[in-house]
């Protein structure tokens, strides 16, 4: 009988270490999915972002098909999401199969998604709507915000100018929907820029005054740093992040980023980027108990 208890006593354990281990109060594990998709995991809670989709522009890297695999079916790490935040409907962020068979088969999962990204999934995959009690709707306007608390996690939207891409002196971006999410996981808050340039983060403090958020984390889209120290810089003083995380560099701009971001520390330590699908970092942020 004790030989069994102690059987399965390490199976157990086996078993447990195979998903998170035990996060603490104050730390945040940050699991790379690809781009701008990440899973992120507080002590009591888990967030996916940009995670579920396929297509990458010829330029952008994909989840390999065995973590989509993985999050289509909840496994851990992907399991007990308490949110899908979606920031835009580009297909380097956003398949709406994927997101439609996500949320049949995850009824638990509340999707929160500007009004435009749902009405582009509901046109691909008719009877999307069915799904609308798990919808947040967050819409703001260019350079507004909007706040929501949901299912116990604070989450702001702003509305941020998708970056620009033109063609015959035409923005086709223009009517792109992008929006940036603030968030708090047991009290740790995130910001997520989407795809932004720094004249957009300049328009939206032109608008609304000196930015006042808190910010623990800032996950911000690598073209904000184009201009080296002088981004940086800005980024920092403006929204006074303890950490950022650099994140959809090119898959051919990849190998020069380790010492981009060598030098970058140069003026604020606490900047990373992760190269590969699953790369996973645990960061302690002390002091989160914001008001």
């Amino acid at each position: 009988m004790k030989k069994y208890i102690v059987i399965v006593s390490c199976l157990m354990i086996c078993r447990s270490s195979s998903g998170y281990a035990q996060i603490s109060r104050h730390d945040l594990q940050i699991t790379n999915i690809s781009n701008e998709g990440f899973l992120l995991a507080s002590s009591t809670q888990k967030v996916l972002i940009d995670a579920l989709y396929s297509e990458g522009y010829g330029l952008f890297s994909v989840p390999p098909k065995e973590v989509t695999n993985e999050i289509m079916d909840g496994t851990a790490p992907f399991d007990n999401i308490k949110l899908f935040l979606l920031t835009h409907y580009h297909k380097d962020h956003c398949d709406p199969v994927l997101i439609n068979e996500y949320l049949s088969k995850h009824k638990d999962v509340l999707f929160v998604a500007s009004k435009p990204s749902i009405v582009f999934i509901d046109g691909n995959c008719f009877g999307f709507a069915r799904f609308k009690k798990q919808f947040h709707k967050l819409t703001p306007e260019v350079n507004h915000s909007i706040s929501r608390i949901i299912d116990m996690i604070p989450v702001k939207a702003f509305g941020l100018k998708h970056l620009s891409f033109y063609m015959d002196s035409v923005d086709v971006e223009e009517n792109m929907d992008n929006v940036g999410f603030l968030f708090a996981m047991d009290g740790i808050r995130i910001f997520h820029s989407g795809d932004i340039k720094i004249n957009a983060l300049r328009d939206y403090c032109a608008k609304n005054g000196k930015w006042t958020d808190t910010i623990d984390v800032a996950f911000l889209y690598y073209e904000l740093f184009e201009s080296g120290a002088s981004d940086i810089d800005y980024l920092v003083e403006t929204l006074h992040p303890k950490y950022i995380i650099v994140m959809h560099i090119p898959q051919r701009n990849i190998e020069e980023w380790p010492a981009k971001i060598e030098q970058l520390k140069a003026r604020f330590p606490n900047i990373l980027f992760f190269k590969k699908a699953l790369d996973s970092k645990t960061i302690n942020i002390s002091g989160t108990d914001h008001d």
